[in-house]
């Protein structure tokens, strides 16, 4: 059974995800996200860092796609999507297989100067072509950034987002990735 936490955070993660509002997770939610980051962060549209972070999307929908889209219309609706990532919770492995790649290259299109860290101003940036409001990126900043230091790291980076899907805690730091729920 999942939880009404669980199910918020899930929702709220679907909703990121349907950057049209259409009610289904496909490939041009995917693109477009990537575009946004890659805009958002100044990369040309033609450099390494845009090309990865598009074809490692184009790769995670695929997979997602084939192993949430039950109905075969190529594209994941909420229900779908909470019935698929409930099973991608139970087993962490495959979570980790399914979403590390797109944390990854989501982390590498933000890290501007290549150091391996996000700074507060890196990480707003994220926040921020996500379309999060300020208090929720100084939230957001404040509960992943465990040691107070004023920076993420990769590996930090992927904590947050695995324990946002995957802690049953409300009070989990990364319970509060996407902000307040």
């Amino acid at each position: 059974m999942t939880t009404a936490l669980r199910v918020r955070k899930f929702d709220r993660f679907f909703d990121l995800l349907d950057t049209d509002g259409s009610g289904f997770v496909e490939a041009e939610d995917w693109a477009r996200t990537a575009k946004a980051l890659i805009e958002g962060f100044g990369h040309p549209a033609d450099s390494p860092r845009a090309s990865a972070l598009r074809d490692t999307y184009a790769r995670i929908h695929e997979t997602v796609r084939s192993a949430m889209d039950t109905d075969g219309d190529g594209r994941v609706s909420r229900e779908e999507f909470h019935v698929g990532i409930r099973a991608h919770v139970a087993d962490p492995a495959l979570f980790d297989r399914t979403f590390r790649p797109a944390v990854d290259a989501e982390f590498d299109t933000a890290d501007l100067d290549g150091d391996g860290i996000l700074d507060e101003t890196e990480i707003r940036g994220v926040w921020r072509v996500w379309g999060m409001s300020e208090a929720d990126a100084t939230s957001a900043m404040k509960h992943m950034d465990q040691d107070g230091d004023g920076q993420v790291t990769r590996d930090e980076y992927y904590a947050a987002w695995r324990e946002y899907l995957m802690s049953e805690d409300p009070d989990a730091p990364g319970s509060w990735i996407l902000g307040e729920l």
